[in-house]
């Protein structure tokens, strides 16, 4: 296990989950759950992006851009 004090209590429900989704030690459980939080985050943010392009879809890209040659910057 990393060098990383814990509680009794949370190392003995960390070898339970280790034993119950059968990886060989804690680091590869906490590899896993790491992994599946970004995952889920990396969806949340793919979801959202999808939705501020489906609002995108209605914009009339050559009035836009007309818009921005008139742009002081």
């Amino acid at each position: 296990m990393t060098s990383v004090s814990v509680s009794l209590e949370t190392r003995r429900q960390l070898n339970e989950m280790r034993s119950m989704m059968e990886f060989k030690n804690i680091d590869l459980l906490l590899e896993h759950l790491l992994m599946e939080k970004r995952l889920s985050r990396l969806n949340a943010e793919s979801k959202q992006l999808k939705a501020h392009l489906d609002r995108l879809e209605n914009v009339d890209v050559n009035t836009l851009i007309e818009k921005l040659e008139l742009s002081p910057f």
